[in-house]
Parts: C-alpha cells; sequence; structure tokens
C-alpha cells in the first residue's frame, strides 16, 4: 500500500469516529433534555351539586295533651301507650257516680222550675200575678235549664275521648288516680303526616329566593341508602336571639316501611331548585382556563406513558364561576385530562412530565 493510500485509509477512520462520537454525544444530551413537569386534572361530572346538610327533629304533624273537664276519680283507663286510637274512641272513663246524682237533682229542679213558669205564664193572663212575679218565674226556668244542660256535659266530660285518630305516645297517670280539671292523661300524636324541624343559619335566609321550592331530602343514620322527599311547610320569620337561627318546618308523609317517629334524629339535606340543573355539568379550577384573542381554552393532555404525555389546545365554551370551580359549557367531556399548573409558554404537541391530582 503507497503512503498516500495510508494517509487516506487513516483520514477515513478518523472521520468516522468524530462522527460516531458526536451522534453519541448528540442522542445523550437528547435522552438527558428533561421534560417540562406539569400537573394535570382529570374532569368528572358533578354530581348532586351543591347540597348542604343540617341537624334536625321528627315531629308530629298534630298532637295534644289530653286531660278531662272536669276533676274526679278515674275508673278506667282504656288504652296503653303505643296503641292506635280513632277519632272519637273513649280513651279514658271516671267515676260518673256523683255527676249522675247532680244530674237528676238538676232535672228534678228544672221539671219544678218549668212547671212553675207554665202556671205563672196561664195566671198572669188573668191578672192573677203582677207582671214582677211572672218574671222571677221565667228567670228561674231559664237558670234552672242552664244548670241542667251544665250538669248533663258534666257527665259527658267524664269519658275522655280522641279528638282524632293517632298514636297514644304517652300515658302520664294510672287508673283510680284522683284527676284534676285538664290534668294531662295521655299524649296523643297524629303520625299520618309529620314534620322535619331545622334550624338554618341566616346566611342562608338571605340567599334565599321567595316563591321558589327548594330540593329537601331527610335522611335517618339507621336507614342508610335511602332518602326521604320534604315539601317547605313554613319558616319563622324572626331568628332566635342566642343563636341567630331560623327555625324552618318542613312536612313529610309517613312512610308504612319504616316506624319513623317523633323525637327521632334526622339529617336535612337541601339545595335551591337552580342547583339540580347542574347535575352533570363539568367544573374546572379557575386557573385552568386560559384566554387570548382567539378565545377561551384549555390545555388537554394525551398520554404517551404512565407518567409522560402530550399537550393540547381546546377551545371551550364556560357558564358561572362557582364554589366548585369555572363551569365548562362545552369544549371538555367527562374524563378528559388538563393541566392545572406549568401552563407557561406552552404550545400545542409540547412532551411534559405528568402529575395528576385526581379528578374533579
Amino acid at each position: 500500500m503507497t503512503s498516500l493510500s495510508k494517509f487516506s485509509f487513516m483520514a477515513i477512520l478518523l472521520s468516522l469516529g468524530v462522527l460516531q462520537g458526536c451522534s453519541k454525544t448528540d442522542q445523550q444530551t437528547t435522552e438527558e433534555k428533561p421534560l417540562r413537569p406539569v400537573r394535570t386534572l382529570v374532569v368528572g361530572a358533578v354530581e348532586n351539586a351543591n347540597w348542604r346538610e343540617f341537624p334536625g327533629t321528627v315531629d308530629a304533624a298534630q298532637k295534644a295533651e289530653l286531660g278531662f273537664r272536669v276533676t274526679g276519680k278515674l275508673h278506667s283507663l282504656n288504652v296503653n301507650e303505643g296503641q292506635i286510637v280513632k277519632e272519637g274512641e273513649v280513651l279514658a272513663k271516671l267515676d260518673d257516680t256523683d255527676f249522675l246524682i247532680q244530674l237528676k237533682s238538676r232535672q228534678a229542679d228544672y221539671q219544678q222550675a218549668h212547671d212553675d213558669f207554665l202556671r205563672g205564664k196561664s195566671l198572669i193572663g188573668k191578672g192573677v200575678i203582677s207582671q214582677s212575679d211572672f218574671s222571677k218565674l221565667q228567670a228561674q226556668d231559664i237558670a234552672a235549664q242552664a244548670a241542667l244542660e251544665s250538669a248533663q256535659r258534666n257527665l259527658e266530660y267524664t269519658e275522655l275521648k280522641a279528638p282524632f285518630g293517632g298514636r297514644i305516645a304517652k300515658r302520664y297517670v294510672e287508673n283510680y288516680e284522683e284527676v284534676s280539671a285538664m290534668q294531662p292523661i295521655y299524649a296523643l300524636q297524629d303520625i299520618s303526616s309529620l314534620l322535619v324541624k331545622v334550624d338554618i343559619p341566616e346566611s342562608l335566609m338571605i340567599t334565599a329566593q321567595e316563591g321558589t321550592d327548594p330540593e329537601v331530602q331527610a335522611l335517618f343514620s339507621s336507614i342508610p341508602g335511602e332518602s326521604f322527599p320534604l315539601k317547605l311547610k313554613e319558616v319563622s320569620s324572626r331568628a332566635d336571639e342566642a343563636t341567630r337561627l331560623f327555625n324552618v318546618t318542613f312536612s313529610m308523609p309517613a312512610n308504612p316501611k319504616y316506624n319513623i317517629l317523633p323525637g327521632m334524629s334526622v339529617t336535612v339535606r337541601g339545595r335551591p331548585p337552580q342547583a339540580k340543573a347542574q347535575d352533570g355539568a363539568i367544573f374546572v379550577p379557575p386557573q385552568v382556563v386560559q384566554e387570548d384573542g382567539d378565545g377561551r381554552y384549555v390545555w388537554t393532555v394525551s398520554h404517551e406513558g404512565d407518567s409522560t404525555g402530550v399537550v393540547n389546545r381546546r377551545a371551550v365554551t364556560t357558564g358561572a364561576i362557582q364554589n366548585n370551580g369555572i363551569q365548562i359549557l362545552s369544549g371538555l367531556e367527562e374524563g378528559d385530562e388538563v393541566v392545572t399548573a406549568g401552563m407557561s409558554k406552552m404550545h400545542s404537541g409540547l412532551q411534559v412530565r405528568l402529575t395528576t391530582e385526581g379528578s374533579k
């Protein structure tokens, strides 16, 4: 091999070595170039938006403390606690012996007074008695009749009857006791319809819209997985001076499947009627939405691996900003992944390293 050929061969080898070294250096530079880290969020549709919960108490729609209207000795107690009674049913009776004697006496007095009145009426026409004497006979007849009617009512009052159908919630006395007029004998509750009472803060009263019917439910810890619809009945117009809370009463139909009784604790869950329209809506943190001359947009992510992806710009239409973020009316769907942090100088097609926050 000539000297020139040897020189050319060595030059080629050196050139290949340099090129290979440069290729390796470029490859290492590419491999070592760090990806921009971004934080992302998987978009989810809102379910049951804007619910608020408050502790409450169940009460009877109608209730009464029942007692006799006259004083006497108990003769019989006909019903026990927890028993269902009908309207007009006799619940208890007093010993009526003295009341019967009183009635007979008043009947005799009235008969005598009425006979005297009838005789006087015939005599005054003949001029036998004066008008003054006749007026006295007439007054005595009226008084005797009133006394008789009072005795009849008192005898009727020896029976304690249910003013409405319901359940006996409590019995306060034992049989054969002496009881006074209007002393409580039974507590009666009508549980065919129930009331749910709850106290709510004045901040919600201020934002409540008059004429709207909020969506409200009753929840019981002993009945998991079920809710019971409530209907607004009345709202107090003045807050409690100590707590600054307003008392709100809802009606709830009795449920034959469950023995829900007055005095039970309940959780009242409610939201304004306009909140239901947001069920299924998509919300994102406000900083996710960017804006330029072409309108509002977000950066979405397409995964290329477990921790890397490519970002792309996507136009969106937005709604109102609320507590849970800004509503996306169009442009995003449930399951889309958006960039929430690291958006500076971003462009479509940029490869990024992902840190996922979760779902919204």
